[in-house]
């Protein structure tokens, strides 16, 4: 789950070239991105930038590189920067590389590239947040700046957070986000203003059915009231997953079918907390033995109420087996498995 310890791992990569061009790709025929969804894969470092692939629910396939295949002479990056986050947002899908990767917005439904920004902040990008209609927010490894999003350009850094900030939700009238100083921030959506300080997490955000928002510390579940902000803390007793040594997007989902969020623990475990004690004492889900979970690891698609696992046979992913989990994200019963080869490092599944 530690790609990007990357000098750690380029030496047991030099042998994986010839599986990491994109000269493969392969956008999917007629009716196009509607019936799956997306895998943000990182790149393979020294060899291959980041892309997108595609999986297909009713063909059982993945098409690789789709990115690259609908974008022709367009790259997400370089051989050395990563592409780590993406999401949907008002039709567009928006993604954001790190390590000098770009940020760029595509149509959702295509693919094709709409805007971009080559040279982020500190070269580090971690994260977008759509705000309304006309704007959003860019977390990076250097602060939070705002965007303009037609045509997609950043401004001046936001003065109220400092430092490294990482993932964000927005509710109601507030901008949570993840600050590596400041820990939780409470900002005023309207303009960017400190609302509230609420505590250390290193996990977060979702927002249950029942309105809550959600994060988690090492041991704890924090339960957010996105009116008041007040804080409940929920003991977990189990070791909540956040990668220490770089980013990725956190590891929390939650579902808009029941009053439920899942978090991972571990290489291998998924909870599934429903406001009850007991629900936390078990593991909802554990993956075979020899998988373990890669980049975020887990995705909620609500169209279907699944879960979407992915895991490679290595630990930190340099394994070209890739594996997508399908389960059902109520009963926790696995609807479909599918393996994939390629050294695609697939750091999140999105969602139309």
């Amino acid at each position: 789950m530690h790609k990007n310890l990357r000098n750690w791992l380029v030496a047991g990569l030099l042998f994986t070239v010839a599986s990491c061009s994109n000269d493969d790709a392969v956008a999917p025929p007629a009716g196009k991105y509607d019936n799956g969804f997306y895998m943000i894969s990182e790149g393979n470092f020294g060899f291959a930038a980041g892309d997108v692939n595609y999986y297909d629910y009713d063909k059982d396939s993945i098409y690789k590189y789709a990115y690259s295949a609908e974008n022709p002479g367009k790259k997400l990056g370089t051989s050395s920067t990563t592409m780590q986050f993406g999401t949907v947002y008002n039709g567009k899908l928006y993604l954001v590389g790190k390590y000098d990767g770009p940020f760029v917005a595509t149509d959702a439904a295509t693919l094709q590239e709409t805007g971009r920004v080559d040279s982020l902040p500190g070269h580090d990008g971690r994260a977008f947040l759509g705000v309304d209609d006309s704007r959003g927010v860019l977390s990076t490894g250097v602060g939070l700046y705002p965007v303009t999003l037609s045509p997609l350009t950043l401004g001046t850094k936001i003065s109220s957070v400092d430092g490294e900030v990482r993932d964000m939700i927005k509710s109601g009238n507030y901008i949570f986000v993840m600050s590596v100083k400041d820990g939780i921030v409470a900002l005023n959506a309207n303009d960017y203003s400190v609302a509230k300080k609420l505590g250390t997490a290193v996990s977060g955000f979702v927002q249950s059915k029942d309105g809550n928002v959600w994060a988690a510390s090492a041991t704890q579940l924090k339960k957010i009231n996105a009116s008041t902000l007040a804080v409940d803390s929920i003991t977990t007793g189990f070791p909540v997953y956040f990668n220490e040594w770089t980013y990725i997007n956190s590891s929390i989902v939650a579902s808009t079918t029941d009053n439920a969020i899942f978090i991972i623990s571990g290489a291998n475990k998924v909870y599934r907390y429903t406001g009850d004690a007991a629900s936390l004492g078990t593991p909802f889900i554990t993956l075979p033995a020899g998988q373990y979970f890669y980049g975020k690891g887990i995705g909620y698609d609500k169209k279907r109420n699944y879960l979407i696992l992915n895991s490679n046979t290595n630990l930190y992913g340099s394994d070209p087996n890739n594996t997508i989990y399908i389960h059902n994200a109520t009963t926790g019963a696995l609807q479909h498995s599918k393996t994939y080869e390629g050294f695609y490092f697939p750091g999140m599944a999105v969602f139309r």
